[in-house]
């Protein structure tokens, strides 16, 4: 047997359609956008500086929240999408040493069409 080659793309699949995912989603559905609302609260008001998903996590579960770091990433994509925070430009350090976006609450004044 051939050994797997670890060095390809990553690929994402968009088209999940198993029962596992079904549930997920379902599920996802309903606790995401409180969990989107505390994120931006913690960027907000919290902890106006920028901040990693990691941060973000350490200071909900500071404040008494049980939130997954693998949760809370997809909240900040999400919430990046709606324009409430944006990448600062700053990076700091993820979870296994990989540097990752340091994000932060946007004013809500736009400037050339983009939030900042």
């Amino acid at each position: 047997m051939a050994e797997p080659d670890f060095s390809g793309p990553v690929r994402w699949r968009k088209d999940a359609t198993g029962e596992t995912a079904r549930l997920a989603a379902i599920a996802k559905a309903i606790t995401a956008p409180k969990q989107r609302e505390r994120v931006y609260g913690v960027l907000a008001a919290v902890h106006p500086e920028a901040m990693t998903p990691e941060q973000i996590t350490r200071a909900l579960h500071d404040a008494g929240g049980r939130d997954l770091l693998m949760s809370i990433r997809p909240r900040c994509s999400e919430l990046a999408r709606m324009g409430l925070i944006r990448d600062s430009g700053l990076r700091g350090m993820g979870e296994g040493g990989c540097k990752a976006i340091k994000w932060v609450a946007t004013t809500g004044e736009t400037k050339g069409g983009e939030h900042v």
